[in-house]
């Protein structure tokens, strides 16, 4: 008990000090910011000559408005989102800015990794909280942290070790890796890497692809070269577009399962989720939207989600409070996935179970049985406490 009471007054103490004097008012406005040009959203090719153009993620948060406008009413408490948007990070900072002189404390962001770092610095000091609903990056949670930044959506460490871990728990501990092009990919396949030293895989090659339509390098894209001339009991594919990987199952040398951005998919949503309650939350989504829900409206969700319940239950009169549960021990946040959700207090990412999913069905759910931690095993996921680079 005196421990618990202790990690609550350290988290508090992590707020600002102005933070504690912003009183808490019954009508809450919860902000949403995105770039207008966010490259993850380009329209990419799809398969044959279709094209894809992924969905913005504020779908998520609105359905998650209506609910806790549903839970609060008792209260007295309501919320609505003010959707912001901004070309660059300071057209970002000065929408938080312009929100949070009407008293706006809490902000969804949905921005790709390097921006978030470069807002999340530039608001630091600040009385606002962000909460990142879509950047995967391992550094947010590391060296580029911030004690006003709390991450949501999973890192590309925790998605690599859920894939290591059932790796492991199949005797499949030999790997081949396809590399793609670009920096995420690079991200990615460098999560893996560390997944696997973690678990005790061996990654027989690194092999780089290009798509190109250069003659000079069409054995950079040439699937049977790419997988031949290695022994693996696996191939993990790290391509951010996704157009080299939906082509790869099936046409590698050896017939090897395929993972990563095809085939067997780490994630922390997918609309093929039965258990839990998860089969409603996917229901309403789609009822309201007429797709499926990503692991990105997810995360909104549940990020507007998890301030309801820190606002009622907290009893906080003022914002400082609110965090200060929001961060602490006492929060057991229901995600549809199983154990109750809480973040992590030495780098503020919230633990949680990571869906091991094909397109249309759910193959596993880490952390896998056998994978065992000292207080909580869904830190057997990501960077735990003695690894950590994030020192707030």
């Amino acid at each position: 008990m005196i421990e618990r009471i202790a990690l609550a007054l350290a988290v508090a103490l992590l707020a600002d000090p102005a933070a504690q004097a912003a009183p808490l008012g019954k009508s809450i406005t919860v902000g949403y910011l995105q770039l207008v040009n966010d490259p993850r959203y380009d329209e990419r090719p799809g398969p044959g000559d279709t094209s894809i153009e992924p969905p913005r993620p504020v779908a998520g948060a609105e359905m998650a408005i209506g609910e806790v406008n549903l839970a609060a009413a008792a209260s007295g408490h309501s919320f609505s989102l003010a959707k912001e948007e901004a070309d660059d990070v300071a057209g970002l900072v000065q929408r938080i800015d312009a929100l949070a002189k009407d008293g706006a404390h809490w902000f969804l962001v949905d921005a790709p990794d390097a921006a978030l770092a470069d807002l999340a610095k530039a608001v630091s000091g600040r009385d606002v909280l962000l909460l990142n609903i879509s950047a995967p990056g391992d550094a947010l949670r590391g060296a580029a942290c911030q004690k006003g930044l709390v991450d949501v959506i999973p890192s590309r460490a925790m998605l690599a070790d859920a894939l290591a871990q059932l790796l492991v728990a199949r005797k499949w501990p030999e790997v081949l890796v396809l590399r793609g092009p670009l920096p995420e990919d690079k991200a990615t396949t460098a999560a893996f890497e560390h997944a696997a030293k973690r678990f005790g895989l061996k990654i027989v090659a690194t092999r780089d692809f290009l798509l190109s339509n250069d003659p000079r390098e069409r054995e950079k894209d040439n699937v049977a070269l790419l997988t031949g001339d290695a022994d693996y009991d696996v191939v993990f594919v790290a391509d951010a577009e996704g157009e080299f990987a939906r082509a790869l199952p099936y046409r590698t040398i050896r017939p090897r399962p395929v993972i990563g951005a095809t085939g067997l998919l780490a994630t922390a949503w997918s609309w093929t989720w039965d258990r839990y309650g998860a089969p409603q939350v996917s229901g309403r989504f789609e009822h309201a939207t007429g797709r499926h829900m990503e692991a990105t409206d997810w995360a909104a969700w549940l990020a507007v989600r998890a301030l309801g319940q820190a606002v009622e239950r907290s009893g906080a009169s003022d914002t400082a409070g609110v965090d200060a549960y929001l961060l602490g021990p006492e929060l057991e946040l229901d995600g549809a996935k199983g154990p109750p959700l809480s973040f992590r207090a030495w780098d503020h990412q919230l633990r949680q179970p990571i869906l091991l999913a094909t397109s249309d069905a759910i193959i596993a759910e880490a952390p896998l049985p056998g994978f065992l931690h000292a207080t909580n095993v869904l830190d057997t996921l990501g960077y735990d406490q003695p690894e950590t680079q994030c020192h707030f």
